[in-house]
């Protein structure tokens, strides 16, 4: 079985969390107070690959578990909120990810209460999808791009 290991990036409240939970169902959460401060873990198999997602806590105050999740990893997922404007954090995790050399995918997430084409125009040309985790939007679009990608 081949191993992938995929980490979940973004700000608080993007919806990371709400994302791997959409994606499988073996999935370990650690909050407080409906907001992740260690990490989640969700995994999947298809074919012979093994999936593994590490969501990252979206506060600054753990910042430094991007650094400690991220070595090892074949791909990244930004998870973007399309209620909200771009912000300086979601720019950081971008480049952030380039400077790591981590290929990586943009998750526009909760496109079910809010128009995502402002924000991917915005992202000139990375590749996005558009879904909402919370109502399963674009998640098996999002696996499969990860298979076809790893």
């Amino acid at each position: 079985m081949n191993d992938i290991k995929v980490i979940v990036f973004g700000k608080e409240n993007a919806g990371k969390s709400t994302l791997i939970r959409a994606i499988g169902r073996d999935v370990i959460n650690i909050d407080k107070n409906n907001t992740t401060v260690s990490m989640d873990y969700g995994k999947i198999n298809i074919g012979e690959k093994k999936i593994h997602f590490y969501g990252t806590p979206g506060q600054e105050r753990f910042d430094f578990m991007r650094d400690i999740l991220s070595k090892g990893a074949n791909m990244g997922i930004i998870v973007l909120d399309t209620t909200m404007n771009l912000s300086q954090v979601d720019t950081d995790l971008l480049n952030e990810l380039k400077q790591k050399n981590i290929p990586f995918l943009i998750f526009l997430n909760k496109s079910d209460i809010s128009d995502a084409e402002p924000i991917r125009k915005k992202l000139n040309g990375f590749p996005t999808i558009i879904g909402s985790a919370k109502m399963g939007k674009g998640v098996n679009e999002l696996i499969h791009t990860i298979v076809n990608l790893s």
